[in-house]
């Protein structure tokens, strides 16, 4: 400000002011100030990108992309420009532009490790796993110190059907080895040595409408009524119908978003904190690389999709259905296992009726899934189709946002026709715009399937909260026992299959015992 003071037609200055006001998360003030610079400086590419970012902050997908396609004809090579135009068109979705420019930034500019990030982002999304890692492997070979980066193919590993827990395991120290920080923070701790409350930290990204929002807050109402201090380190600044209910259950509640690792962990060394648990392992927007200062005597991961290969962190929360015992060597950490189930889902807090069984009315029966599409891989969609072409005039509900893209739909449409399954028996839903209504999609199936090896987890319960069983797959790694952890618990073994057989046999049992699938 001073600095416009001194020179009124500082466009640099503006746009300058105007980044520093975004970061604040006043977006409507910084366009302003982006505007002030192009007006003083017509041709300013660098200014109409730092627009166009402003818009997709504040959710105005047209005026992002009109503003970045206006610094891309001011500047034909700016790799930056294209990268984001990816990322905006990945979110509408249009996948097949997204694609286009991603790996048009990449053309222009080898070694922006960012693209092949967000390459990778984008083929994992599709379903093409291997070529994502191979993205992600680029961007770290670029930046081997890229946290991101590792989470994103950590995660991406977890789809393969062909999963090796050794590569992921040695992935995950690797993310250890290459991602810890260069210096060690000299603080004592200072937590009380016999407290009246355990204080509790937890970091998340997902305090609100998130699968980990449905399985957190249960538990947090409970831990707060015993005797513990909760204290929230958020990771994002969600504000959604879902995240109003998680403020009042913390003592302190920091917002930290724009901090750094360093920065939080001093914070916490400060508050004297007993029990550090992050709740979101490899997930998007975490924080892990904070565990690596130790500023809590105890660390915890919850809620994550297998070890984050961090040996600071003490223990992994488990359970004997989800970490079998014979599975110890997947972990560095110590698994800690709960007698029954590792989470708890929140029930809604609206009324939602449960209607009759849809096939009384439609005489036939509908399975369901409303999983990530890119769990429903090419061996799920074989089996699935087995099941249809056994069971006449029986259909599948798939739901998903991604749905919403004609290109995706009408290429789930050709990977079931392969395998003799006409269009006509898939019934596509894209995104819902609240809960209750996608709750309410229930209502149209009969017996929801679970896809593999990447199962459903707060699909299956909503599926089951809403009276609709799931047959699932019995596997061999944690992500692979979601559904048989969900089934045990429910004592509905019998909706456990042991192999794909196994699976076929038992759709085509439930689905002739019509009265047993509405007593259900």
């Amino acid at each position: 400000k001073k600095a416009i003071h001194l020179k009124n037609d500082f466009s640099q200055a503006f746009n300058n002011l105007g980044n520093a006001i975004r970061n604040m998360k006043k977006q409507k003030e910084a366009l302003a100030y982006f505007e002030k610079a192009i007006m003083i400086q017509p041709k300013y590419y660098e200014a109409y990108n730092n627009l166009g970012s402003t818009y997709l902050e504040l959710g105005n997908k047209q005026k992002a992309i009109e503003n970045y396609e206006k610094a891309i004809k001011i500047k034909p090579n700016y790799a930056d420009v294209y990268n984001n135009l990816g990322t905006v068109y990945s979110d509408i979705p249009l996948f097949e532009k997204s694609l286009f420019y991603f790996n048009k930034a990449i053309e222009i500019n080898s070694k922006n490790e960012k693209s092949y990030n967000n390459l990778g982002n984008l083929l994992s999304t599709l379903g093409k796993h291997d070529d994502a890692s191979k993205a992600y492997y680029k961007a770290i070979e670029i930046k081997p110190d890229y946290a991101k980066a590792y989470s994103n193919l950590l995660f991406n590993l977890n789809y393969k059907i062909d999963f090796d827990h050794n590569l992921y395991l040695s992935q995950a120290k690797k993310f250890a080895e290459n991602c810890k920080p260069k210096k060690k923070l000299s603080l004592n701790y200072q937590y009380e040595k016999k407290p009246k409350k355990l204080k509790i930290g937890f970091i998340s990204a997902d305090f609100g409408n998130h699968p980990g929002g449905f399985f957190s807050l249960s538990t947090l109402r409970e831990l707060r009524k015993k005797n513990f201090e909760l204290i929230c380190y958020s990771a994002a600044d969600r504000k959604d119908e879902f995240s109003f209910h998680f403020k009042p259950l913390f003592s302190k509640w920091y917002l930290i978003e724009k901090k750094t690792d360093e920065e939080v962990a001093t914070q916490i060394f400060k508050d004297g904190i007993h029990i550090l648990i992050e709740m979101q392992g490899h997930s998007a927007k975490n924080r892990l690389p904070i565990f690596f200062y130790k500023p809590a005597p105890i660390q915890i991961t919850w809620l994550g999709q297998g070890s984050t290969g961090i040996s600071e962190i003490d223990y992994f929360i488990g359970s004997n259905h989800i970490t079998p015992k014979n599975e110890d060597d997947h972990y560095v950490e110590k698994v800690l296992r709960l007698p029954e189930i590792s989470q708890c889902f929140t029930p809604p807090d609206f009324n939602i009726e449960i209607n009759n069984l849809p096939a009384i009315k439609n005489n036939f029966i509908t399975f369901g899934c409303a999983n990530k599409l890119s769990k429903v891989n090419d061996n799920v969609i074989s089996l699935w189709s087995k099941i249809l072409t056994s069971i006449p005039n029986s259909k599948i509900l798939l739901k998903n946002k991604d749905l919403d893209s004609v290109k995706i739909k009408n290429d789930i449409i050709l990977k079931f026709k392969k395998y003799k399954v006409n269009k006509e028996r898939l019934i596509l839903e894209g995104e819902s715009k609240t809960r209750k209504e996608l709750l309410n999609t229930y209502n149209k199936i009969d017996i929801c399937l679970d896809p593999f090896p990447f199962q459903g987890n707060t699909t299956t319960i909503e599926s089951i909260w809403m009276g609709v069983p799931v047959i699932t797959l019995k596997g061999n790694r944690y992500i692979f026992h979601f559904g048989e952890s969900i089934n045990s618990n429910l004592n509905m073994l019998d909706w456990i299959a042991k192999d794909n057989n196994d699976y076929i046999s038992k759709a085509i049992k439930f689905s002739s015992n019509i009265k047993e699938l509405s007593n259900i």
